[in-house]
């Protein structure tokens, strides 16, 4: 199976058509965009999405809700690792995640502004 290559909220192009992406950098992409993707951002779907503003009150809900988003990505067998921090400066959370996908392993080095 293969996707479009979305790169920094750009569909890139080469030739005049969209570039394919497949096999462990697809699921990569999907985790990306399922840690992105905020509560009723979706229009499709309203109960999609992670609730960072509730996180910021309730870590450990966050924490849960993100390792799900992770796990419900095609592809994903196990999570072998994962931390999240805040960065009360930046306002950001820093989320680093190693997976387990039918592929092999992959890391996530994820930063995501609330």
């Amino acid at each position: 199976m293969a996707d479009i290559l979305a790169k920094d909220n750009r569909l890139p192009m080469y030739d005049g058509d969209f570039v394919q992406v497949n096999g462990i950098d697809e699921i990569k992409q999907h985790i990306i965009v399922a840690l992105n993707t905020f509560y009723t951002d979706w229009l499709l779907d309203y109960t999609k999405g992670i609730d960072y503003a509730f996180g910021l009150r309730n870590e450990e809900f966050l924490e849960h809700d993100c390792k799900n988003q992770i796990l419900g990505v095609e592809g994903v067998t196990s999570l072998i690792n994962f931390s999240m921090k805040f960065d009360r400066k930046t306002l950001q959370w820093v989320i680093t995640a190693g997976v387990k996908t039918i592929y092999g392993k992959l890391e996530i080095n994820e930063t995501i502004k609330v």
